[in-house]
Order: C-alpha cells, then structure tokens, then sequence
C-alpha cells in the first residue's frame, strides 16, 4: 500500500513538471515573437532605423542640390542653368548634370532622384526600402495663363501647341465639335488666348447667314457670294473686342466702309453667326484670324518685323523692309516659314477640288471686291470674296478662350484646359 502511494506520487510529479514545461515554452514564443514583431515590425526597432537612416540620406541629398542651386544664380537674380550644371558635376555623388538643358529637370544625388524646379526649388522622391532605386517624383504640373504666354521670350513652345478640352455647342441639331477636332494655340495677349482650328471646317459644318449659304466649290473651298446679301457693311462689326481685332482700320484710321469686301469681312467677324463653336471656356467665336492676329502671331514667333496698315476705307496692305515699301499683296519672294501648318496648310489636289488657302477677316487694299487670305504659294495675298475667287480657299474658326482660362501642359506637349 505505502509503495503504491510514492508510485501515485512520483506520477504526480511527473505531470506538474510537463505542464510546466509546455508553458515554459509557449510563454517563451510568445516572447521571441514580441521580441522580433519590436525589432522588425512596421513600427519596429530596426525599420525605423531603417527608414530614420533613408530620411538622413535623403536630406544629404538633397542639401548637396541646394548648395549648387545657391551658387547657380546670376547678377540679375535668374538661375543660371549652364553655371547650375558645372556647380553640379563638381560635387560627388551627383550624375545626370551632363544633359541638363532647361528647367525644370531631374538629377541623381547619392541615388535618389532629385527635381529642380525653375524657380529652383528641390524635390526628392519618397523613401523607399531600396534607397538606390527611390520612386520618381510625380510630373511637376506647369500651368500657363494667357499672360505668362503673352510675357514668355519664346513662343515657339505655345504657338502651334495642340489644345484639348475645348468643347463646342451643339446648334439646331448640328454637332459643332465634330467640325473642328484639332484646335491649336494661335496667339495670346495679357488677357486672352486665341485657338485656331487646325484644318479646315468642312461645308457642313460651316455656319450659314440668316438667310443665305456660302457657296460651296467642294467641301472646303467655300465662298461668300450669297450671304454677303444678308449685311449692310461696318455696321454689322460694332462689337469693342471684335472691332479691336482689325485695330487698325476700325479704331485707328476709323474707317467704315459699304463696301462689298466689307461685308464677307462682317460674316466673317459676326460672333452670332459662328456661336456654334463657342463654347462655355470661351468668349466668342469667329470665321478665322485677322491680318492683323496673323502678322502679331507670326512676327511673335518667328522674330520678324513685318508690318501691315490700313491703306484706305478699301482694306490693308503689307511693309517687309520696315515700312519703306508697301505692297498690296506678299509676293512670291517675300518668304514666310511655309512648312508651319499653324500658318500654312496645303492640301493635295488641283483647282476647285481641294482646300489650300485660308480667308482673313481683313478686307484688301487692291479691291473693294477683295478680302485677305493665307495661301502657301505667295503667302499673303488678296483674293475675290464670291464665285470668282482664284484659289481654293476656306475657313478655320477662331476661338478667344475666357480671360480666366488656363492650361495645363502633359509630358506629351499637348496643353489641356484646366
């Protein structure tokens, strides 16, 4: 019986100390887990060294651009971008400065990828686990006002320019928006950015008068021998804006005129008439540029000096040589930059089947039955408003956007409407 007891005993024993020893053991995991999630948890010991790490070499980073940036900027105040470019190769670490041309751009410094914005300002991309191979920072976006285009040195980046966004009205059933698919930056002054169509509008998608059509040769060589039936002249072109667009002849010579060219100027220049492609971002729409928007536009971009005025109550001639001579056409010699489809389009083809030539809403010094227009043969020339027009010849509306409108530019180089 007593051997029996310590036997009982012993057994006992023997399943207290298991017990034990399995709890032991599982608060000991429980342990070593709490040890390792502290240590290497999101929130861990060594991530955070990790990532306090990443931030000190990140503003390494970026303090070594900040300190050639500071020495990069001129005795008028400007960042340099040749002197920024030197500063940059001299300090280690940093590769890429050999291709900077313009700003902004984007360096790399200890690994990270830096942007230097044009005002100078330096940005860092976000931390990563690999601090070799950090994010590349979101596109800078560049926002540009009908001012700072008008200011800019170089209008080569915005004249010409592919505009997206525009929407225009639809009028008695007709889709204006299926008229122009391409609309281009023409011209901007401090106020106002001007969209030109970037073809030619199609017969059906060409406004008629209040009671007249056009005369259509083929789809897009288009003529006013009707609808000039439907205006009295000037009078029709009473509008501030609109009469600002022809400075020269209506405000500056104050001339007015009856005359037949001056009513397809006045179809040209009614706003009511092409309400169809003005839409909500814009002010008013028109049947395409006047010689005076063209030559600001074209002697903006290209630097020249070519100089128009108002001859007479009959219209506009021309200056290439500083106002010495004056023409009442641009002859062939007189060279424009034909291949600048903002300017000159041509279309293949041959007489009245094809378009290759745009009206102006100008009327023309030779004639009092001529108005301006584009043609990529001789430039700039004078032309019959009716049915005995020379060329093929057709319209491209004008837009002038809101005076609030800015746009937004993509990496591609087309600018949206914000």
């Amino acid at each position: 019986m007593k051997d029996i007891t310590k036997l009982q005993i012993i057994k006992k024993n023997k399943g207290i100390t298991l017990i034990a020893l399995v709890i032991t053991i599982i608060v000991l995991l429980i342990l070593a887990g709490v040890t390792i999630a502290t240590l290497t948890g999101e929130n861990g010991v060594l991530t955070k060294a990790q990532t306090a790490k990443n931030k000190t070499d990140i503003s390494t980073a970026k303090e070594k651009v900040q300190i050639a940036v500071m020495g990069s900027y001129g005795t008028d105040g400007k960042l340099d971008v040749n002197e920024l470019k030197e500063n940059l190769k001299q300090i280690e670490g940093i590769t890429g400065a050999d291709s900077i041309t313009s700003l902004p751009t984007t360096i790399t410094a200890d690994g990270y990828q830096v942007t230097i914005s044009e005002k100078g300002e330096v940005t860092v991309g976000e931390i990563e686990e690999n601090p070799s191979n950090p994010p590349t920072p979101p596109e800078e976006k560049v926002i540009v006002s009908a001012e700072q285009i008008a200011n800019s040195e170089d209008k080569t980046e915005y004249y010409g320019a592919t505009v997206e966004g525009y929407i225009a009205q639809t009028v008695n059933g007709k889709d204006y928006n299926q008229g122009v698919t391409d609309w281009k930056i023409f011209y901007a002054d401090n106020n106002n950015i001007y969209l030109i169509a970037g073809d030619y509008i199609h017969y059906d998608y060409c406004p008629q008068s209040k009671t007249k059509t056009i005369y259509k040769h083929s789809d897009y060589n288009l003529s006013f021998d009707d609808v000039i039936s439907d205006y009295s002249g000037s009078s029709n072109v009473t509008d501030v804006k609109i009469k600002a667009l022809n400075n020269e002849y209506f405000n500056t010579k104050k001339y007015t005129s009856t005359n037949t060219n001056m009513k397809a100027v006045a179809y040209m220049l009614d706003t009511n008439v092409w309400e169809g492609y003005k839409g909500e971002k814009s002010e008013y729409a028109i049947g395409g540029p006047t010689v005076e928007l063209f030559f600001k536009s074209y002697n903006e971009k290209y630097n020249t000096n070519y100089q128009i005025r108002a001859n007479s109550k009959t219209g506009y001639e021309f200056s290439f040589d500083g106002g010495n001579t004056w023409d009442e056409y641009h002859p062939t010699e007189r060279k424009f930059n034909k291949d600048d489809s903002l300017y000159f389009i041509t279309k293949q083809g041959s007489g009245y089947t094809t378009t290759d030539a745009m009206w102006l809403a100008s009327p023309s010094a030779f004639s009092v039955n001529d108005i301006m227009y584009v043609y990529p043969f001789v430039s700039i020339n004078y032309n019959n408003y009716g049915y005995y027009t020379r060329d093929s010849v057709g319209f491209r509306p004008l837009v002038c956007l809101s005076n609030d409108v800015q746009l937004e530019k993509k990496e591609s180089g087309i600018y949206v409407i914000k």
